[in-house]
């Protein structure tokens, strides 16, 4: 697969007549837009309102970030298979992207009909938060929008998500005949047989044990969310948004996969310090210890047939999940395949490990920090001037109460970095 990447890159937006870009400036036709997202009978009420780095402004609840990007040549279309797209496979031809924006889905739609846990995270766009989150380095484009109520949760989910790809899609259209000022290719091709063999495995949660459904909104694959033995992935797919959609940490959303750090280095140092064979996807929160052991197993015996020597795995979850993850490494490193982990750890409270399962195997690790924020000790979050979305917000204590969004407000009690993004790390020796 060759896929060549078109890069726009975004240096302000603003509202006018029209929806183009000219000269790094992102104008877009409001009522257009808004229109657009109307032609969906689900939806209730939508709004379009715009928030730029450094400015007093707090997103609340906000489920997804969007990177508007657009095929121009080749099979399919970006993000495939959610919301029904089309599910042909994706990664050859060439997109052009959209870079330095985003689409910021804000709802209050619950993800599932359990109930008690939500895909909401909070930006702010300035203050303690803002540094540590990098969609806050972008200029969102907030997609404001509630379906109708009497809906079920499955279909509030698809109304309020497909809402936010159409103004993607529709932002991403502005670049589609245009030539971009940054052209990148993507290519496996063949390297030097002596370069160490490499591959990713990107485990992802599933929803389906929580929720008990098969359909659960949630980061798919394809539109897939249910637990799935490993999926074998070029990368080019990942590139073009096979594996997308919101997850419940800021770092598992549809813009930090497509931008992911660790994604993008592997491949371009293809060719140059080792031989990049693939991306294995591995679906985690499986129920029982015969599962979790049987899909590491899986995973690794997957790694092996494709030759690989080394791996680095990531997840994006947290609990009974890393069970598999840790087990992915340790089966992996009993097949001679050098595993390295990129994980947040937990804290060390009253001396215990700060893994839920330490194993010898796992002997080559990248921390991305603690993933409690009283353990970063990130500091209260400043009143801000403008809140784009709902007003008020629980208060996250043990008696939650409403309290006004745009006032001073306790850190989000996680900080999960699943890709490196930043530069909170450490090292032992």
């Amino acid at each position: 697969m060759r896929l060549e990447m078109g890069t726009f890159p975004v240096r302000d937006v603003v509202f006018g007549p029209q929806t183009r870009w000219q000269d790094g400036i992102l104008e877009i036709d409001r009522e257009a837009m808004l229109d657009l997202i109307f032609r969906d009978p689900r939806i209730a009420t939508a709004d379009l309102e715009l928030a730029r780095p450094g400015e007093s402004v707090r997103i609340w609840p906000v489920r997804d970030v969007i990177e508007p990007r657009i095929k121009v040549e080749g099979p399919g279309v970006v993000y495939p298979g959610i919301c029904g797209r089309s599910i042909t496979t994706v990664g050859q031809g060439c997109t052009h992207r959209l870079a330095g924006v985003g689409v910021a889905e804000v709802s209050g739609v619950n993800w599932h009909e359990a109930g008690g846990d939500y895909v909401e995270i909070l930006l702010d766009m300035s203050g303690p938060w803002a540094e540590l989150i990098p969609m806050s380095a972008l200029i969102n484009v907030c997609v404001v929008v509630e379906p109708d109520p009497a809906l079920g949760s499955e279909a509030q989910n698809l109304a309020v998500h497909n809402a936010a790809l159409a103004v993607s899609d529709r932002l991403a259209a502005a670049v589609q005949d245009l030539q971009p000022p940054q052209r990148e290719v993507f290519e496996l091709r063949s390297v030097d047989v002596s370069l160490p063999k490499v591959v990713y495995i990107q485990c992802i949660h599933s929803p389906q044990a929580m929720s008990g459904s098969l359909h659960t909104f949630c980061t798919t694959t394809y539109g897939l969310t249910q637990l799935t033995p490993p999926w074998l992935f070029h990368p080019n797919e990942i590139l073009d948004g096979a594996i997308t959609g919101p997850y419940r940490t800021a770092f598992a959303m549809s813009w930090t996969v497509a931008n992911n750090p660790v994604l993008l280095d592997l491949y371009r140092r293809h060719g140059v310090d080792w031989n990049f064979l693939g991306v294995i996807a591995l679906r985690t929160e499986w129920t029982t210890q015969h599962e979790k052991q049987l899909m590491a197993n899986e995973t690794a015996k997957l790694a092996r047939m494709l030759g690989a020597q080394g791996a680095i795995v990531t997840w994006d979850a947290g609990g009974n999940e890393f069970i598999e993850v840790i087990r992915t490494i340790q089966a992996c490193e009993r097949l001679g395949i050098q595993t390295v982990f990129l994980t947040s750890e937990d804290d060390a409270t009253g001396g215990a490990p700060t893994m839920l399962e330490p194993l010898p195997e796992a002997n080559a690790i990248v921390s991305t920090g603690f993933f409690k924020t009283r353990t970063l000790e990130v500091p209260e979050l400043p009143p801000v001037q403008r809140v784009i979305g709902h007003q008020t917000k629980l208060s996250g204590g043990l008696r939650d109460q409403p309290v006004p969004t745009a006032g001073p407000l306790p850190a989000p009690p996680r900080y999960d970095d699943h890709y490196g993004f930043n530069r909170l790390s450490c090292a032992e020796f």
